[in-house]
C-alpha cells in the first residue's frame, strides 16, 4: 500500500513538473501589435508590424515603428498568442538613437476575458541602444493582452523592438479532478499487485 502512494505520489508531481512553465522571452510571432496612431510620412516601412520582428539594429536601413510628428502620445496594442504569466517589459526605444522617442509612458495588462488585471505605474524611457528592461516586481498572471499607453515622447513615438519576459499560463487541475486521478492510479496499482 505504501509503495502504491508513493508510486501515486510521484506520477502527480511528475505531471505538475512536466506542464510547469519556465520563464522565457516572449517577442516576435508571440505578439502582434497595432495602432490608431499615424504613420511617419517621410519612412512607410517603419510600420506597427517592425515593433517586434527580431531586428534591434540602430543603422539604415532603420527598423521598427514611427509615428506621424504630430503623434506624440497614444495607444498600442500588444496582443499576445496565448496567456502568460509576464514578470518584465523589455524597450528598445528611438530607432536611430538620436535622442527622439517615448519619454514616458504606463502598461495596462488585461486577461482573455476582457478584464483589466491591473497597470504599471508611469515608467520613463532614454534614448540608448540596449533594452531599457522594466521589471513589474510581481508576476500579472493571464495575460492574453497589454496597452502600451505612451505619455509623452520627443519629436515622435518611435521604437525599435519590444518585448515581454514571462511563461505561459497553464490551467491548474480543479482538485476533484486531481483526486480522481490519484484514484484511478492507486485502482491501477492495486488491480496490477493482485494479478501478480
Amino acid at each position: 500500500m505504501r509503495n502504491a502512494m508513493l508510486l501515486t505520489a510521484l506520477i502527480v508531481l511528475g505531471m505538475f513538473y512536466t506542464t510547469s512553465s519556465r520563464a522565457t522571452l516572449i517577442e516576435t510571432t508571440a505578439i502582434t501589435a497595432s495602432t490608431t496612431l499615424g504613420q511617419f510620412a517621410q519612412a512607410p516601412y517603419l510600420t506597427i508590424d517592425k515593433l517586434n520582428d527580431g531586428v534591434i539594429s540602430d543603422n539604415p536601413p532603420y527598423n521598427g515603428y514611427a509615428s506621424g510628428f504630430a503623434d506624440t502620445s497614444g495607444l498600442i496594442t500588444l496582443s499576445l498568442d496565448q496567456a502568460y504569466d509576464l514578470t518584465s517589459f523589455s524597450l528598445w526605444n528611438d530607432i536611430n538613437v538620436n535622442n527622439e522617442g517615448v519619454r514616458t509612458f504606463s502598461l495596462n495588462f488585461i486577461d482573455s476575458e476582457g478584464f483589466s488585471l491591473g497597470t504599471t505605474g508611469v515608467l520613463n524611457a532614454v534614448s540608448q541602444f540596449d533594452a531599457q528592461v522594466y521589471d513589474f516586481g510581481q508576476a500579472f498572471v493571464g495575460v492574453k493582452t497589454v496597452e502600451l499607453n505612451v505619455l509623452s515622447s520627443r519629436v515622435q513615438i518611435e521604437i525599435r523592438e519590444l518585448a515581454f519576459n514571462g511563461s505561459a499560463t497553464f490551467a491548474v487541475p480543479e482538485p476533484g479532478t486531481l483526486l480522481m486521478f490519484c484514484a484511478g492510479m492507486l485502482g491501477l496499482v492495486r488491480f496490477t499487485r493482485r494479478r501478480l
